[in-house]
């Protein structure tokens, strides 16, 4: 059987670097004002084509189009998400199978 030492000093140091990093990205986070596609797809946990189904034919979906690129406004995303989270949550809560209906 072999023991194994743990180096608590680097154990606490390492602890300690993560949640700097963590608390720095959580600030990055509430400084984004526009998102792109990308930070968009992140910021749900959705793919692309999950996105584009669900949301982008929605003329309520807060977006704008950069040419043949999309921005999203932040707060206005969390607005418009707050709604249709409590929108499927009474209606069956199946994100692929809802459609808003305006």
């Amino acid at each position: 059987m072999q023991l194994m030492e743990i180096n608590e000093e680097a154990l606490s140091n390492l602890v300690i670097r993560l949640a700097e990093e963590h608390i720095q990205s959580l600030r990055l986070e509430e400084n984004i004002y526009f998102m792109n596609s990308r930070q968009l797809e992140d910021y749900l946990g959705l793919s692309w084509p999950t996105i584009a189904k669900i949301f982008l034919g929605d003329p309520e979906f807060p977006m704008l189009k950069k040419g043949k690129h999309y921005m999203f406004h932040k707060k206005d995303l969390d607005k418009y998400l707050d709604c249709y989270y409590e929108e499927l949550k009474h209606n069956g809560g199946d994100i692929l199978k809802y459609r808003r209906k305006g």
